[in-house]
């Protein structure tokens, strides 16, 4: 079971090097980023934009990019493009999106001609490591879905359950998280998550042990939930938090990071290949972190 960045990265590059396609590569910290998950034998880049830009990047970041594998296209969308069908085509064993709108990367993972397309609804899982939880945390889903109705949880579910496998979870624990622990009939994320714990009951939803709903507390405190008179197998021991909307899951993620000194990985789940995507604010330990969750979910 991988518990921490540390063990992740052992298991990258027990798996690695795996080629990366990444799609308008001209980012400085991109670039660095890539450059230590070369030397560390994880990935092997393989880059898609404009050569003159990832050159001047490179210059900039002092990475010496001579040798890598460079595809010259200045239009984003195409160099978007180009880079999925390298995964697609099994030229590359991965994709990751580089200084590009996520809207312009997400619409050529999702061309019908070349994309990356299974049939499932594709989700964002931010992966969190906390010095004040003893495992990593995936968070899902504060990048993609705006407000998922039950069915579209049922496959965020599945998408994470899927992830957290890859990280050697045999059986991971949800917490479908809420405002409150009890069913409201006003608040419908109380009544989501009582049919999704149902549900997991009756073997619909499988692989997992769900709980909730489940304020934040509970789901990282067993006493909190000992003290709310509360008996769950999942509270204080939650692999997977989900979260009611896209705005409650981004804020815990970037409240995780940026008030709790959370590292983070980020990939997209659901797609017929791993899918690394993060913010163009995240840091190069966070993108590195990234590139390893790729390489172990190939």
């Amino acid at each position: 079971m991988i518990k921490s960045f540390s063990d992740l990265m052992v298991q990258a590059k027990a798996k690695g090097p795996k080629k990366v396609a990444v799609a308008v590569a001209q980012d400085e910290v991109v670039l660095e980023a890539l450059n230590d998950a070369l030397k560390e034998k994880i990935a092997t880049p393989v880059l898609f934009g404009d050569k003159k830009a990832i050159e001047e990047a490179a210059a900039k970041a002092k990475v010496d990019i001579k040798g890598w594998s460079i595809t010259d296209i200045k239009d984003m969308a195409e160099a978007s493009r180009a880079a999925v069908k390298a995964v697609s085509s099994g030229q590359a064993d991965f994709l990751m999106k580089g200084l590009v709108a996520t809207s312009t990367f997400l619409k050529a993972v999702l061309d019908k001609e070349v994309g990356l397309r299974t049939g499932r609804l594709l989700s964002h899982v931010a992966v969190m490591e906390s010095s004040s939880y003893p495992k990593l945390i995936l968070v899902s889903d504060g990048g993609m879905n705006v407000k998922p109705d039950l069915m579209a949880k049922v496959d965020i579910i599945n998408n994470a359950v899927e992830i957290s496998q890859k990280l050697g979870v045999e059986k991971p624990k949800v917490a479908v998280l809420a405002a409150i622990e009890v069913l409201n009939p006003e608040m419908q994320d109380t009544i989501d998550a009582t049919h999704l714990s149902k549900m997991n009951d009756r073997g619909q939803i499988k692989g997992c042990l769900i709980d909730g709903p489940l304020a934040l507390d509970l789901a990282v405190s067993a006493e909190a939930a000992a003290h709310k008179k509360i008996k769950s197998q999942v509270a204080g021991e939650a692999d997977i938090f989900l979260t009611p909307d896209i705005a409650s899951g981004n804020m815990l993620v970037k409240g995780l990071i940026y008030l709790g000194g959370a590292q983070a990985a980020g990939i997209i789940a659901g797609a017929a290949k791993p899918v690394v995507m993060l913010s163009r604010a995240d840091s190069k330990q966070q993108k590195i972190n990234s590139i390893a969750l790729g390489v172990v979910s190939c």
